[in-house]
């Protein structure tokens, strides 16, 4: 009897060995893939165990460049709220002041006044309106 699916010769000797060598180089290549994705996987890793200290200290550097500078601003701070503590300490300071306020002068003192931004500014703006637009006058014959 002749079944079709079932095989009817034994293969030969040299059958058998290029099999073997067709299957081994396959399972070479997967291993070959294998080894390949493994390096891939550890140089990720050790990348990221190595950079993510350095990153740290980056952003901690940062941090630390932030607080010098908020440290160097309230320093500030504080060093001009001193000064007025000083000043408002002397009573001297307080009589110029209300002087000042008042505008009054001590006999044989004179007031002498710096004109702020914004009234230089109005100053400056009136000087431009006055060369731009000069009065005409009219001659009459």
């Amino acid at each position: 009897m002749f079944l079709p699916f079932i095989k009817n010769r034994i293969p030969t000797l040299e059958e058998i060995e290029e099999q073997r060598l067709s299957r081994s180089r396959g399972i070479r290549g997967m291993i070959r893939v294998i080894g390949i994705i493994f390096l891939v996987l550890v140089a990720f890793l050790a990348s990221m165990t190595l950079l993510t200290p350095l990153l740290e200290l980056h952003s901690l550097e940062q941090e630390r460049e932030q607080a010098q500078l908020q440290l160097q601003r309230a320093r500030a701070v504080e060093a001009e709220a001193y000064n007025r503590f000083l000043w408002m300490s002397d009573p001297e300071y307080f009589e110029q002041m209300a002087r000042d306020r008042a505008n009054q002068a001590k006999s044989g003192e004179h007031i002498v006044r710096r004109p702020t931004a914004e009234e230089l500014r109005e100053m400056q703006e009136q000087a431009r309106k006055k060369q731009k637009n000069p009065r005409r006058r009219s001659r009459r014959d």
